[in-house]
């Protein structure tokens, strides 16, 4: 029997429950899983051995941390001065993201290696450092999941339109407590990545 050209071709092991889509949250539960989907991002070459690079990830997190509290601390007085009613935590807001992303890349360059897609950088990272190391948590990974996935952020920092309208103080105390919230977590994370990119 001939085979079919037009046939797709399947990474995947037959053995394993395998979805075909990715699926972070599936990762986080089932370590086989999660490393099969690691094994095709590496013979994909989505996921390539490359030096240490991990310092120069990190600097890149921290100057999107600085930026973005800069940023947050001008809405105080300097903004409302210059702009009035408008603010800005929705650029905040992404550049605490983008301190993220960057401080995950770090983790995958310790390692020696270096990521051409957010999904195989998260399940990189599940694999490596939640189930191998445990070094980050559940709550890790769901902000390592926002902040690679622009249509998460796109979806919190458009809110306003989504949800029903508020006076102006609400929306923008909301819109404060989002930002103020996503600093925490990025401050908190980028301290567990330095720890390990200082090791």
């Amino acid at each position: 029997m001939k085979k079919n050209p037009f046939r797709k071709r399947t990474f995947f092991r037959k053995e394993t429950s395998l979805r075909k889509k990715p699926d972070w949250k599936l990762w986080l539960k089932d370590k086989k899983e999660c490393k099969v989907w690691l094994d095709i991002y590496i013979k994909k070459r989505i996921l390539e051995k490359k030096k240490d690079e991990s310092r120069l990830y990190f600097n890149k997190a921290e100057h999107n941390l600085n930026l973005a509290n800069w940023l947050d601390a001008k809405h105080e007085n300097e903004i409302p001065e210059m702009f009035g009613e408008e603010t800005f935590y929705d650029w905040v807001l992404s550049m605490y993201y983008y301190a993220v992303y960057h401080a995950g890349l770090a983790l995958v360059s310790k390692l020696l290696f270096r990521s051409k897609s957010h999904t195989a950088t998260l399940c990189f990272l599940i694999y490596y450092y939640y189930h191998k190391e445990e070094i980050i948590d559940e709550e890790d990974v769901e902000l390592i999941a926002i902040s690679l996935e622009k249509e998460d952020i796109e979806t919190i920092t458009s809110v306003k339109s989504l949800r029903e309208r508020a006076s102006y103080d609400v929306h923008a105390l909301f819109e404060k407590e989002i930002a103020e919230d996503a600093r925490d977590k990025a401050v908190a994370f980028l301290e567990k990545v330095r720890e390990v990119i200082q090791e």
